[in-house]
């Protein structure tokens, strides 16, 4: 339980959930309804620099109404989509709220795409108009002749053949008769990270935020309004919509931002200093932070209640390491860009670490088998799965309706994730389904390795790979990280294998090991096995070869 309040009686939970979206509900009348308050802070960021910046829900909201006039006189309508690349911040809220004000949709990106990736979101989302703060970004899109009308190109500042958006706000008109909007408008297209094939548009309606609301702010975050609240997420994802927006914003708590780039000791220096309430981190973050063996002495984190965590599993010893050093829980979730929090575990709900806790309350999930869509027993491997049409499920891929088909088999959309539950509904995540390795009959997936491997003190993260052999078809091979101050060797590797065999099922060690300097990454953190796969799946093609003669290779290439 940590430091948190909240009690609830998970079972009593799931028995009174029930879905009742209002059909008029819109985000935009959320952040109405908190901007009457003219006292109540929406954001601080600190910048690297140490200067600080605040907005209230009233100014942002008056901001956002001059934005959402500045774009309709633009030509931009109902429906039309809008481009964001902005960083964390106050610009960010202005202008997603006046997108939707006007009822158009935003289509929100990293900072860090280039040229072909911006060209790509643009066609594929028809957008027509575009924001950025950042030069990089305006000179990539400056390269895109034609793409983007001079007109419709917004820029935070001064930039020749761009809109000043300060400027143009201040300018607009505080009238604005806002766009009458339901809970089946649409409210946004999150591109996925596309490190398999290209990028898929995810579109949501406005009742995903309702259903943030119900799911991630309640159950998950138990967000309380007078709050001050650290997502380290960036608004080019679908975790801002997660978190700053779906547990804060639609709780009217306060969110916070660092401007910079991670590092260790300034998080926990943050942390300390603004007296967060609830951080929501990446295990990755957590991790490296938890290598820090004084940081109890040398931080005080008191206000802190709890820590959240999702998108890439979290290992025991992360969870151990917070709760014996300050007391704090760290409770996981799961979801995807096309869903909210399928899983999580509650306040008040044992946390088993390892484990994404239970099926949130108001999810209709289970763990199947992906060919046939039936439930799979207690204890055995299946596909996270999702009852076919529930509110929180995503409207389908922009302009691709053979690759939203292919999610659903009989009544059930598929994560695309295996994982177990065991007898008491804790669901266990074994791997994505393309990362588990089969050697000599036994399914192998990436986390339990890996949380073997991480817990030696000598590693900072890993990550595990398939790798063909000629005996068993494949065997585990993973790719490790030394903490700062370790050397690469032979005997520091037979020392992890004896490790993770003292810990796990001896089948399970990794029979190759091999060092790096770092592990290949998506630019929201998540480690690419892909990448790493693809590149050993090249040094073994002649074994490959070998294999399919033998008709011991399983896998596709």
């Amino acid at each position: 339980m940590g430091k948190e309040l909240t009690v609830f009686d998970y079972e009593a939970e799931r028995k009174r959930f029930t879905w009742e979206i209002p059909e008029e509900y819109n985000f935009v009348e959320v952040v109405r309804r908190w901007a009457e308050d003219r006292t109540k802070v929406l954001a601080i960021t600190e910048h690297p620099d140490g200067t600080v910046e605040r907005a209230g829900y009233r100014e942002v909201w008056a901001k956002a109404l001059r934005f959402g006039a500045v774009l309709r006189d633009s030509g931009i309508q109902k429906g039309d989509r809008v481009m964001m690349l902005l960083p964390r911040g106050t610009d960010i809220y202005t202008v997603s709220i006046g997108i939707w004000a006007i009822g158009a949709v935003a289509v929100p990106c990293t900072i860090m795409l280039r040229r072909a990736d911006i060209e790509y979101r643009l066609v594929d989302a028809e957008v027509k108009a575009l924001v950025t703060s950042t030069a990089t970004v305006a000179a990539e899109v400056e390269a895109l002749k034609g793409a983007i009308p001079p007109e419709n190109r917004f820029f935070v500042g001064q930039r020749e053949g761009w809109r000043d958006l300060r400027q143009e706000i201040r300018a607009a008109s505080r009238d604005l008769a806002r766009e009458k909007l339901t809970a089946t408008d649409p409210l946004v297209i999150n591109y996925t990270s596309g490190t398999t094939g290209a990028p898929k548009g995810v579109l949501h309606t406005h009742s995903v935020m309702y259903c943030y609301g119900r799911l991630n702010r309640y159950y998950w975050w138990d967000t309380q309004s007078d709050e001050l609240c650290w997502g380290t997420t960036e608004p080019g994802w679908t975790k801002w919509y997660w978190a700053p927006l779906g547990a804060i914003v639609n709780a009217g708590a306060t969110n916070f931002h660092y401007a910079g780039k991670f590092d260790p000791e300034k998080f926990f220096a943050l942390l300390a200093k603004w007296r967060i309430n609830r951080a929501c981190m990446t295990a990755t973050e957590l991790r490296t932070m938890a290598a820090i063996d004084d940081a109890n002495e040398r931080y005080d984190l008191t206000d802190l209640k709890v820590i959240l965590t999702a998108g890439e599993p979290c290992t025991p010893g992360i969870i151990r390491y917070f709760e014996q050093k300050f007391g704090i829980a760290v409770r996981e979730g799961y979801g995807q860009t096309e869903t909210c929090v399928v899983a999580c575990t509650i306040p008040g709900m044992e946390i088993k670490p390892g484990s994404m806790g239970r099926f949130t309350p108001g999810v209709d999930g289970a763990i199947v088998d992906p060919e046939t869509g039936t439930r799979v027993p207690t204890g055995k491997k299946g596909m996270i799965a999702i009852a076919k049409g529930h509110p929180m499920l995503f409207k389908g891929y922009h302009n691709k309706p053979d690759k939203t088909a292919e999610c659903y088999v009989g009544s059930w959309y598929l994560t695309g994730d295996l994982a177990r539950m065991d007898e008491t509904g804790y669901i266990w995540f074994e791997s994505r389904a393309d990362d588990v390795s089969i050697s000599s009959g036994y399914r192998i997936g990436p986390f339990e390795v890996e949380s073997a491997v991480n817990s030696h003190e000598v590693v900072l993260e890993c990550a595990m790979v398939p790798s063909p052999d000629l005996l068993r078809g494949e065997i585990v091979k993973v790719f490790v990280v030394l903490k700062q101050g370790y050397e690469p060797s032979d005997a520091l590797a037979q020392d992890i294998q004896q490790h993770v065999k003292l810990i796990t099922a001896p089948y399970k060690y990794p029979r190759a090991i091999e060092f790096v300097d770092e592990l290949p990454k998506t630019i929201s953190g998540k480690i690419k096995r892909k990448e790493l796969r693809t590149r050993e799946f090249e040094r073994k093609r002649e074994v490959i070869e070998k294999l399919k003669e033998k008709g011991m290779w399983q896998r596709g290439g």
